[in-house]
């Protein structure tokens, strides 16, 4: 019992304090801009946010740029709705190009959801930074959707008439 005990404190005095996670607002243009400096080592941050749109297109990006010994190299970037992963960025480029750039385009989600944004990865030294982008777009109606609404409007504009005469 006792080196259980001893055991569960040891690694739990080792693991690494999870920070609160920061929350993200879109501005005006419906984007989010991040800018991080992690400490030198094993990282991984988390953002909330709400997206502005009851249906949205939602994309992002994130991009290091490679100088000397500063250097950012992220193992993972995806945002889940705080149990279950919905959707994963992609590498894009890496530090052979000069930057090492993280993408995602048009995923759903929906407003009233509270999501969690994670970005994994290791920093060379303190004061390496990454930057990031997140855009939502209100998502355009299907092409059924346009003719339901067109017939819709149609039909009134017969039953006026129809009053009318």
């Amino acid at each position: 019992m006792k080196k259980t005990l001893i055991a569960a404190l040891l690694a739990f005095s080792g693991a690494a304090a999870l920070a609160a996670p920061t929350a993200l607002a879109f501005d005006a243009d419906n984007t989010a801009w991040l800018f991080s400096k992690p400490a030198a080592g094993s990282f991984v941050d988390e953002y909330t946010f709400e997206v502005p749109f009851a249906q949205s297109g939602f994309s992002g990006s994130f991009t290091t740029s490679l100088n000397g010994s500063r250097d950012i190299d992220f193992s993972s970037i995806y945002v889940t709705n705080g149990s279950t992963t919905l959707y994963n960025f992609v590498q894009t480029s890496t530090d052979a190009t000069g930057s090492e750039q993280w993408t995602l385009s048009n995923a759903a989600l929906s407003a009233g959801t509270t999501y969690h944004l994670f970005l994994a990865g290791t920093s060379a030294v303190a004061g390496t930074a990454y930057v990031g982008e997140l855009s939502a777009v209100a998502a355009v109606p299907e092409p059924g959707t346009w003719a339901m609404a067109l017939a819709g409007l149609a039909a009134v504009g017969v039953l006026a008439r129809r009053r009318q005469h």
